[in-house]
Parts: C-alpha cells; structure tokens; sequence
C-alpha cells in the first residue's frame, strides 16, 4: 500500500484552532484515500510566540522531518506544504542519500515570493528542481506564477484549491436585499495588512452617493490603527466598524448582513473569504488585479470586478446599488451556487486523486 509523509510548518494549535485547518483537513483526505497507518505527518504543533521560540520550533520540526525517512519504502510520496522552510533540508538529503520518494510541493502564496526574493532559498530550489516531482498550485493564475518565476515546468505543475467552504456558510433569504428604506452595507473580511488595500476601500466608501451607507471591516493587522485613523479623517468614522478578527464559525452571521463584499485585496493566491460570502449569498465586487479570484467570480452573474483604483471601486459599487432588487436577488442566488465548487468533496478528496493520479502516470 502506498505511504504519505506529511510536513507542514502550518497546523491548528490549542491556542491557534483555526490555524493550517486546510492541511488539517487535506490530512485526513489523505488518510480516508491512503488508511490511517498510511499516513505520517510531520508538523508543528504550537504556533511561535517569538524569534527564539520560532527558531527552537523550527530546528524541531526540521530535525523530525529527516528522521521521519527512514525506513521508508521506494515511491513513499512526500508532500511539504509551505516548502521555503524546507528547501535546504531537501537539498542536503539529496546530496546525502538517493532519492526513493516522490517530492511535491504544495504552495499556498507567500511562499513563491519568499523563494523568488531569497537567495539562498531559490538557489536550494534550483539545486533540487530535477528532484522536484509536482508542484501544487492554488489556482490557474498562482500554476503559471509558479512556472514563470521558478523556471519549472507547467506540466509538473497542478491546481488544487487550498480550501473548502465550510458547512454553516449558507445563503439567508435576505442575503443581499436592499431597498432605499434601509441599511446598505459594504463589507470586507481581510488581514489589516499593506498588501490588502483596505486604504483604497475606505476611500471610496467615503465617496460613495449613497445616503444610507456603513461600511464593516472584519479582520485585525498591523494597519487596523492607521485605518481607523484613516477613516476618522475621511469623516467617515462614525458610519465604518472595525469588528476585529473573528472565530471562522462567527463569519457567516456577519456576511449574511453585507449588501455587498468587497475585495479589494492584490496580495492572494487565492482568497478564499470571498468564496465564503458567494456561498453565503453575497455578491462580490473585486479587484481585477486579484487574477485567482477569476475562478470563482463570474461577471455580472455573482459579482463584478473593478479597476482604475478607487473610482473603478466607486463606480462599481455604485452600479450595483442601483440594480433592482430582482436583479441583485439574481446575483444572490447564483453567489450561493459556489458551494457545489467548493464542497470538501470537490477540492480535497478530488485533490488528494490528482496527485495520486499524477503519481501513477509519472
């Protein structure tokens, strides 16, 4: 019977549970495909409180991830979730001992830029590249991403969603409903991070010719000060909420009351908060620059992209305030229809056979 290794450095914790609960879950695809004793994962399991407790977790994890290969048959399949970390270490063993594993590397996102924008890491990519089996991509845009900058080939590279929308993101009979008697409600579920743009959304709200607007922004990061200071002096403070970050299983009691989702993010390999306010029901408005979101919004029929920055963003949200509400009843309901695309059936079990099929004809 065929055997997997698991590493990962992303993993839910006692204090972190909604951390890696993508690997979590691809985890136990592989052992429902594979059997329990099948299967071995290698992780962290405590997430880094600080640089000395990153560096001890780290060495650990690494440590554990050579041992874990001995006495491990020929064709046991390797698969390293978030590889950058892993890189050296896969080079040395390939310089010490002969290869009898299939390697795959599954990328989620930040992982590509840390590769290309380090030295030391790219070159243990290129190093080890024809030791590199499969690569495993998040979405079509992030496939051709990785084959450009890393120079591999696309055909060793497959799509795989990195995640599923949970069970309770469910559309509500009033998702999406609006009418000029009450609230309209822009909403955003995002890391307060530069590379998310929620600068660019707060202006924009705030040049919005819409009398009955607020604006809510679900997340927390290292700009959430500066944004809420932002909006003070855009005179906008006291119809926008910051709420904070928020437990996955609180998200779609907040989605249901957005009239629109707004994603102006240009830092995803795949964003998946936004198909989780499709499945809830709410049209999306997104920024073309966001290439992945492609595979999941369909224009004029469950969302809307914008570009030119923050008056694409004005226009686009205005356009949509404006449709009648058999229209946006419309764009509701084929929203909610992203569920069938992104069961857990859908992308991880399915995942689990594209690489076992790639496997078997490789």
């Amino acid at each position: 019977m065929k055997q997997l290794l698991l590493w990962t450095n992303l993993y839910p914790t006692k204090k972190a549970p909604h951390y890696g609960t993508f690997v979590k879950s691809t985890e136990q695809a592989w052992r429902q495909a594979l059997g329990n004793e099948n299967v071995q994962l290698v992780a962290i399991r405590e997430k880094p409180t600080g640089k000395f407790s990153k560096i001890r977790l780290y060495v650990g994890l690494l440590t554990r991830c050579a041992r874990s290969l001995r006495n491990k048959p020929a064709g046991t399949l390797l698969e390293v979730h978030y590889p950058v970390y892993f890189l050296p270490l896969l080079y040395l063993l390939s310089l010490v001992k002969p290869k009898h594993f299939y390697l795959v590397l599954r990328f989620h996102g930040t992982d590509l830029v840390q590769i290309t924008s380090s030295r030391l890491f790219r070159s243990c990519f290129h190093r080890l590249k024809y030791n590199i089996d499969l690569c495993v991509a998040p979405s079509e845009h992030f496939r051709h991403q990785i084959s450009t900058h890393l120079d591999f080939s696309l055909s060793r590279i497959v799509k795989v969603y990195p995640d599923s929308v949970g069970e309770h993101f469910v559309a509500q009979s009033n998702a999406s409903s609006v009418t000029q008697s009450n609230m309209f409600t822009v909403g955003c579920v995002s890391r307060l991070e530069p590379g998310k743009n929620c600068q660019s959304l707060l202006e924009a709200f705030a040049k919005l010719a819409i009398p009955n607007k607020r604006l809510i922004l679900v997340g927390e990061g290292s700009q959430r000060t500066a944004l809420e200071r932002a909006a003070e002096q855009l005179g906008i403070a006291s119809s926008t909420t910051f709420t904070g970050a928020l437990p996955r299983e609180q998200l779609p009691t907040v989605l249901t009351d957005f009239s629109v989702f707004v994603f102006p993010s240009v830092s995803e390999s795949f964003g998946l908060v936004a198909v989780e306010a499709l499945a809830c029901g709410i049209p999306v408005i997104a920024n073309a620059k966001l290439h992945a979101s492609k595979e999941y919004i369909q224009e004029g029929k469950n969302g809307f992209f914008y570009e030119d920055g923050v008056e694409g963003l004005v226009a686009a949200i205005e356009a949509f305030y404006a449709q009648p509400e058999d229209i946006r009843a419309f764009l509701s309901e084929q929203a909610s229809k992203v569920r069938q695309q992104f069961s857990d059936q859908q992308v991880f079990s399915q995942g689990v056979n594209t690489i076992l099929r790639k496997q078997q004809s490789d």
